[in-house]
């Protein structure tokens, strides 16, 4: 589950960055953790000129990922667990989500937030 939230999490970022009628001078950038022992990657927010204004750091420890954002507003663990039908879901709270729903509520205010620089 992990590895597919890093896929899906660098595509995003890939995508973001190709939207044609963004005008807000942003560049968002995938890193995976230098650390062969941890089991991280963030996404960070850039201006034009390279400085980074945000970020959401995810981090897997045994079933749990933790996504937290600096400037962002987001801190929230999931918990991987098998569904009733056998697949792959995240719980957060109470609810159940798919890997693609954590990927949107990590990323989204990270992406389009208006900034107040």
């Amino acid at each position: 589950m992990f590895s597919r939230l890093q896929a899906g999490a660098k595509a995003d970022v890939e995508q973001r960055n190709s939207l044609a009628e963004s005008d807000d001078d942003w560049t968002f950038a995938f890193h995976q953790a230098e650390d062969d022992d941890v089991d991280a990657f963030e996404v960070t927010r850039a201006t034009v000129s390279g400085k980074v204004t945000a970020l959401v750091k995810f981090e897997r420890a045994g079933r749990r990922i933790h996504v937290q954002g600096d400037d962002v507003d987001v801190d929230f663990t999931a918990v991987v667990i098998l569904d009733a039908g056998g697949a792959c879901r995240c719980v957060v709270g109470e609810a159940l989500y798919a890997e693609w729903e954590i990927r949107r509520m990590a990323l989204e205010l990270l992406f389009f937030e208006e900034t107040q620089e």
